[in-house]
């Protein structure tokens, strides 16, 4: 057997395990959302990574031994879209947090890129964004693990709670809240609307 079998036999089983989450994603809607991709959200800084095929989140997924973190590199490349379901964008900044290359911010400039024009109005620059991530949100920089509570989802808007793992163990808990935005160039989008210490 070749080395990439058991990785595709992995993947296939993660796709397998993941067919009935879709309320725990936020998903059920009967209605199809439109299929927009909004515009480049301008920021203070070049962009750290260039969008490519956004659709294709779950390729090359991992997930340890209890379920509890699943890594994605290629998520530092994802920008808002309307495809989402809230509990995908959550996840989506979750992971880029996680992932964070302290050296560039790709991390933290995925998350930027998911802050709702009010979240933004709210925190100021870019600049600005990055130093309260870097001293006020600390643990969600490269957590060893996550764990999500259910999505509670209320019309336009959603919240869910993340708890976050160090290397030692220490846990950290949040609700992160997201909104369905309805101006342009975003209306239809799932965005950050906040995060809060739970």
């Amino acid at each position: 057997m070749t080395a990439s079998r058991p990785l595709v036999l992995v993947v296939l089983a993660v796709f397998v395990s993941l067919a009935g989450c879709g309320a725990f994603f936020g998903t059920g809607e009967t209605e199809p959302e439109p299929a927009i991709t909004p515009a480049t959200v301008p920021t203070d800084e070049p962009q750290a990574v260039e969008a490519t095929d956004e659709g294709s989140y779950w390729g090359n997924v991992s997930v340890d031994a209890n379920r509890s973190a699943v890594t994605q590199p290629r998520v530092l490349e994802l920008r808002p879209n309307c495809e989402r379901p809230p509990g995908l964008v959550v996840h989506i900044q979750v992971l880029a947090l996680q992932n964070n290359d302290p050296k560039t911010n790709e991390g933290i400039n995925t998350t930027w890129q998911f802050a709702s024009p009010s979240n933004r109005e709210l925190t100021g620059p870019y600049s600005n964004f990055v130093r309260t991530i870097q001293s006020g949100f600390e643990p969600l920089l490269n957590a060893t693990g996550v764990r999500y509570g259910p999505l509670d989802r209320d019309g336009n808007t959603a919240s869910q709670p993340v708890t976050v793992v160090n290397g030692n163990g220490t846990t950290t808990s949040y609700r992160w809240t997201v909104e369905k935005q309805t101006e342009a160039p975003y209306e239809g989008c799932w965005m950050t609307a906040g995060v809060a210490p739970a």
